[in-house]
């Protein structure tokens, strides 16, 4: 429970700190974007930032990290990958392999009384919850990939609990 608390809290600072940078407003194309598949529903987030690098509570891990929130801070997109180890490549990994942690996560009402945390949670539906995050291109100044996936579970949602985001892609400014 902790480490997801720790992760959730990281992201959003980290996504804070990348809001306050000045955005330059005359390119058509974002240079950096997180792009999720909601419901059906393709949607773009221009506020993102990215990480790779040791744990901050456990050095012998490293921690990748994309988080995205909305221009108005309302909801926010999250995905994590922690291996054991100094050595994160390019290349698949799967929430369902034990051999390291990986997590997405989508929350709504930051900016209001309501908030929904869906997170990767088994048994809720005829299915496991289950992601595929493609890391494409490592790099000093951007992350890039895509990822796969089928839902997200709030226990404590208002509604049905469950939000699919089944697919995405990411280009992240590094922050570390």
């Amino acid at each position: 429970m902790f480490p997801k608390l720790f992760r959730l809290a990281l992201c959003t600072i980290i996504l804070f700190c990348a809001a306050s940078c000045k955005k330059d407003s005359t390119s058509s194309t974002p240079d950096q974007y997180v792009k999720i598949k909601k419901n059906g529903t393709w949607k773009t987030y221009s506020k993102v930032a990215g990480e790779l690098g040791p744990d901050l509570l456990n050095s012998s891990k490293t921690d990748f990290g994309v988080s995205a929130f909305t221009d108005d801070n309302a909801e926010s997109f999250d995905l994590t990958i922690q291996i054991n180890g100094s050595n994160f490549v390019t290349g698949t990994y799967y929430s369902d392999n034990a051999d390291y942690y990986v997590d997405a996560n989508f929350t709504t009402g930051f900016n209001s009384n309501e908030i929904q945390h869906y997170y990767i949670q088994n048994g809720v539906l005829n299915e496991d919850a289950h992601y595929t995050v493609k890391v494409t291109s490592i790099t000093p100044t951007y992350l890039t990939g895509s990822f796969t996936g089928n839902y997200l579970y709030d226990s404590f949602a208002s509604d049905s609990g469950i939000v699919r985001i089944t697919e995405g892609e990411f280009r992240v400014k590094r922050i570390r």
